[in-house]
């Protein structure tokens, strides 16, 4: 496991973690947040689901897939939580507080896009893992095919006059 799933997968546990401390005063993000419930959960099984694809040695195409699903849902799931800490706080703006593990859990949703994005960019093709993958599939291909023949310049087509 390289540095970005290892930074997901952290980051996702922490979220699934904080989500049930008080993020508004005496309440939580899953009391509060109907829509960011989902979405805050969602992010955090997306982050782990990097780490689940690349440690069954899946194909590298489908934990790419999942890092690239999860940069995209979590930068979403991010402007939500930004919108609802920052902005517009369920209940009485005067009467809620945020806490710090809303804060907390912003930073966390930060790493498990972070870290996706970190995996996505991470593709370690010098990798021995990555050669014997390439030797595999070269392998399955065949020997490779000749050189087309040289042509002849004065011979060139020309199209229609």
């Amino acid at each position: 496991m390289r540095a970005g799933e290892l930074l997901a997968a952290l980051s996702a546990l922490g979220l699934l973690a904080v989500m049930f401390a008080d993020w508004f005063g005496p309440a939580s993000a899953w009391e509060t947040l109907t829509v960011g419930r989902v979405a805050l959960a969602l992010t955090a099984l997306l982050g782990l689901t990097i780490v689940v694809l690349t440690v069954t040695s899946r194909s590298v195409a489908m934990a790419s897939s999942a890092a690239a699903i999860t940069v995209g849902f979590g930068a979403i799931t991010l402007l939500y939580a930004l919108y609802r800490v920052g902005i517009d706080e369920p209940g009485r703006n005067e009467t809620v507080v945020v806490g710090t593990p809303a804060l907390i859990g912003l930073a966390l949703v930060v790493g498990v896009v972070a870290g996706a994005w970190w995996s996505m960019a991470d593709e370690r093709t010098a990798a021995a893992d990555s050669v014997r993958q390439t030797e595999r599939v070269l392998a399955v291909r065949g020997a490779p095919r000749p050189a087309p023949p040289e042509r002849d310049p004065s011979r060139a087509r020309r199209g229609p006059s």
